[in-house]
C-alpha cells in the first residue's frame, strides 16, 4: 500500500513539472481605463509628483506620509521618495 502512495506522489510531481516545463517563462498584464476629461489635464496630474496627492489612493492609506522631491517639478529626471507606513511602504 505504501508503495502505491509513493508512486502516485512520484506521477502527480512529474505530471506538475511537466506542466510546468510547458507554461511560457513571461507574461504580460495590462489595464486600461477610460478617463473623462482632455488628456493634456490628465497627464499633468501624473507628470507632476507634487499633484499625486490629490489623486492617489496609496496617499490616503498613510496620513503621515513623509515625502522628498528632487530633480526638475516635473517630466523627466523627476524624482518622488516615500516613507509610509507598512500598508504604503517606502
Amino acid at each position: 500500500m505504501l508503495i502505491k502512495i509513493l508512486i502516485g506522489i512520484v506521477v502527480v510531481v512529474v505530471l506538475l513539472a511537466i506542466v510546468i516545463a510547458t507554461r511560457p517563462s513571461a507574461f504580460h498584464i495590462e489595464r486600461s481605463i477610460t478617463i473623462a476629461a482632455p488628456a493634456e489635464n490628465a497627464f499633468a496630474r501624473v507628470n507632476d509628483f507634487h499633484q499625486w496627492g490629490q489623486w492617489s489612493p496609496w496617499e490616503k492609506m498613510d496620513p503621515d506620509l513623509k515625502r522628498s522631491y528632487d530633480g526638475p517639478a516635473a517630466g523627466v529626471g523627476s524624482v518622488y521618495s516615500w516613507l509610509g507606513n507598512n500598508k504604503v511602504g517606502e
